[in-house]
Formats: C-alpha cells, sequence, structure tokens
C-alpha cells in the first residue's frame, strides 16, 4: 500500500501525504480497514480533505477496479437528495424528460462515498440504512425494487454522538457508521506535515500555472509552521496556489502568503465548492427555486451554530447575529432547530 510524500510524481492517483506519527496511524488504520467490506465513517474538520482517505481505502480494497463516487449530502438540496441517490424514472419530477441512474446505480461494484452523512434528513435515513442492510432500493417513480452491490463510505465534520442526541440521526443508522470510525487530525496537531505538504502544492502549482522555478523563503516556511490552519489542508493548498501566482521572482516570502490580509476559506469559495458539482443538474429541473433553498439552508445553518456555539443562549445568539430577539425565536420555529 502506497501513500504520497512531498517526493512522489504528480502523474499518481492524489493520495494522502504526511509522516507525522498521527498521519503515520492513520495509515495503518487503512491498511487494516481496505480490505474488510464494512461501513466506514471518517470524521475530521472541514477542509481535512476527509474523501482522500475514503479514496485510499478504495484502492487498496478488493473493489479498486469498480468505480469511486462521491457526493456531498451538504451541496444539495435536501429535496434532491434522493433523486441524487437513487435516480429518477422520466417524468418522476418537474423537468425530468428522460430516466436518470442514481450514484448507488454508479457505483454499482465499487465505493459510495457520503460526505457530511449528517445532512441526510430522517425519511432518507431509513432509506439510506435500509440499502446499507440489504443492498435494495426503489427509484422514486418506480416501486421496482432494484440492487446496487457498493461499499459505503460515511464522512462528517460534526460530533456523530451529538447529532444523534438532538435527534437529528437515527440511532441504526449511527451504529452502522460508528462500526468502523476513522478521525483525521487537524493540521495544526501534525505541524511535521506543513512543509512537506506545502512543497507539494508549490509543486504542483507551478507545473499547472507555468510560473517558473518557486521556492518558499526561511520566513515564509517559519510562518507556516507557525500558523494555526483553521481550514486544514484545503487553506494551505490554496494558500500556496496563490502565493505561487502572485509572488514576484522565485522566492515565495511572508508577505506573498497574505493569510491575515485574504482569508483562505471565504464564504464565497465555501458554497462555490459545495455546489459546483450539482448546479449542471439543478439547472435541467424546472422549478428548482435554487435561490430560496440556498439562502435558506445557509440561515438555518448559521442559526444552528451560533446556538451551538452559545449553549442555546437565545440573547447571545441574536446578539452575535445582528438580529432581534424575536427574529431569532421566530427563525428557529420556522426551521424547527433544535437547542
Amino acid at each position: 500500500m502506497e501513500f504520497h510524500t512531498d517526493r512522489d510524481t504528480l502523474t499518481r492517483p492524489p493520495q494522502i501525504m504526511g509522516k507525522s506519527p498521527k498521519i503515520l496511524k492513520i495509515f495503518k488504520e487503512i491498511k487494516k480497514i481496505a480490505p474488510k467490506d464494512l461501513t466506514v465513517l471518517i470524521s475530521g474538520e472541514n477542509g481535512t480533505y476527509k474523501e482522500l482517505v475514503a479514496k485510499a481505502i478504495h484502492y487498496n480494497s478488493p473493489r479498486q477496479k469498480g468505480p469511486f463516487v462521491a457526493i456531498n449530502m451538504a451541496s444539495i438540496p435536501k429535496e434532491l437528495i434522493e433523486s441524487e441517490m437513487f435516480g429518477y424514472e422520466k417524468g418522476s419530477l418537474s423537468g425530468a424528460r428522460e430516466k436518470k441512474n442514481g450514484k448507488v446505480t454508479e457505483a454499482n461494484s465499487g465505493t459510495l462515498f457520503l460526505d457530511e452523512i449528517t445532512e441526510i434528513d430522517k425519511n432518507m435515513q431509513e432509506k439510506l440504512l435500509g440499502f446499507i442492510q440489504d443492498k435494495k432500493f426503489s427509484i422514486p417513480g418506480n416501486n421496482r425494487s432494484c440492487t446496487s452491490d457498493v461499499r459505503i463510505i460515511g464522512a462528517t465534520s460534526r460530533d456523530l454522538k451529538e447529532v444523534v442526541n438532538n435527534g437529528q440521526m437515527k440511532k441504526d443508522l449511527y451504529e452502522i457508521f460508528n462500526t468502523v470510525l476513522v478521525k483525521i487530525p487537524p493540521l495544526r496537531e501534525r505541524r511535521e506535515d506543513i512543509l512537506p505538504l506545502a512543497n507539494y502544492f508549490l509543486k504542483q502549482a507551478v507545473e499547472k500555472f507555468e510560473t517558473g522555478p518557486k521556492e518558499l523563503s526561511k520566513e515564509a516556511r517559519d510562518y507556516l509552521l507557525k500558523y494555526d490552519w483553521p481550514c486544514n489542508m484545503r487553506e494551505l493548498e490554496n494558500t500556496i496556489k496563490r502565493a505561487s501566482i502572485l509572488s514576484n521572482g522565485p522566492v515565495i516570502g511572508k508577505k506573498d502568503l497574505l493569510i491575515e490580509d485574504v482569508g483562505s476559506c471565504s464564504i464565497k469559495e465555501f458554497l462555490e465548492d459545495k455546489l459546483k458539482r450539482y448546479l449542471k443538474e439543478m439547472t435541467k429541473l424546472e422549478n428548482c427555486n435554487l435561490f430560496d433553498t440556498v439562502l435558506s439552508e445557509v440561515e438555518r445553518s448559521l442559526i444552528a451554530i451560533v446556538l451551538k456555539e452559545t449553549e442555546g443562549n437565545q440573547f447571545r445568539t441574536a446578539k452575535t447575529l445582528g438580529i432581534n430577539r424575536n427574529t431569532l425565536r421566530a427563525k428557529i420555529k420556522e426551521y424547527k432547530i433544535r437547542i
């Protein structure tokens, strides 16, 4: 089983990189998990590239010759998740002019990666649970039972126990996913990997953007090591790519990193990352109502996040959000947010 380091060529499939004790522990876990055809849960903060761990499991498993199919549940409006997962029949949805296979069918004989599984509603959780247990599903608009042989790997940036305690996830589904758990450490807890990762991302950027030879100055390297990387590897990758383009000359200095001036995890970039895979499909459907759906989902999530941070204190939450307390109460009721 092989994993990329900063010395590996760029022509090989993307995999996990690092030499720190914590990431080496992840490698050992993957070696044990990959051959066993079990449902797996990968947990970690945003930007830890959980999909790379899922791919490492897939490509080192007996299913490696089958497809690897990924879905980010947080980027799909809830009313479209079922059709995205299981497909739909012609005419079963508004604007559905032809039959469409779902990701479950596309992943047959391979692996289906479900990112942010906590974003699935209770009805869909029940259907997913049934599929995991007997590999059977029905396509919306057709009651006929279908089968697909896939391995399910889930991922989340949230504490699943807390999600279950809040009533947002069925206990049966939690128990299935919690059987085999891989926890990815944040980048700040494996600082030995920061410079090898930065050099790898810089090598990629130099080749992709044809910038000419580039290297990091000692001041830049020292700063990369001291910074806490709240958005983890994604933030590091974006920072290095931007610096490779904006820097003058072959040496990238601290000022070229722009960490203090520009947030690498802007809301715009976040939304682009979450929506880009599904915008093409959404535009095929009539009356998708994407604008209202996205705005309401962002609003609901923001309120829920701040409520969690304030431990349910509505006064502090309203003050933090800059809205009236009565407005907050109305939104909590409208979105059925559990406190």
